[in-house]
């Protein structure tokens, strides 16, 4: 299993330097029930959110919607919650990631691209940080279930 050894957070830091990749990360939330995706084999098979990379000019958020119709093949708006980690990633590179979430009444239609080969959806209250491979992705579920709860 993947996990980070070097990793901090940030709440509110408007630059960052020497930043190498920026990131997103989504907390997908219908119907009371987290999504989660398992890596495909060649990622050791583990469960996450929805993460992906911010290409090119693209925002933050443009990176979060892209990631969501590439990844579960779903258009929707996310909420920016205004936290991020920065982390070492596995190849030395300085990651900046914020995290986002989508938030929807009823469970959605899930496609897979093929980065992903099967996704579960978890009851809120059963959600649990050995859930998931990265302790940062258990973290960004409590900010966006504090979110909710407002």
């Amino acid at each position: 299993m993947l996990k980070f050894l070097i990793m901090t957070k940030t709440i509110a830091s408007p630059t960052l330097p020497d930043i190498n990749k920026q990131k997103i990360q989504i907390v997908t939330i219908a119907d009371n029930r987290l999504l989660l995706l398992q890596f495909a084999k060649f990622h050791n098979e583990g469960f996450q959110n929805i993460t992906g990379s911010v290409e090119y000019d693209e925002s933050f958020v443009e990176a979060a919607r892209r990631e969501l119709l590439e990844e579960i093949s779903l258009s929707s708006q996310v909420i920016d919650l205004h936290h991020q980690f920065c982390f070492f990633d596995r190849w030395g590179s300085n990651v900046q990631e914020k995290i986002f979430l989508c938030h929807l009444d009823k469970i959605p239609e899930i496609r897979l691209s093929k980065e992903h080969q099967s996704f579960k959806w978890i009851p809120i209250e059963a959600v649990k940080i050995s859930d998931f491979v990265f302790p940062t992705n258990f973290e960004a579920f409590q900010m966006a279930l504090e979110f909710i709860k407002k």
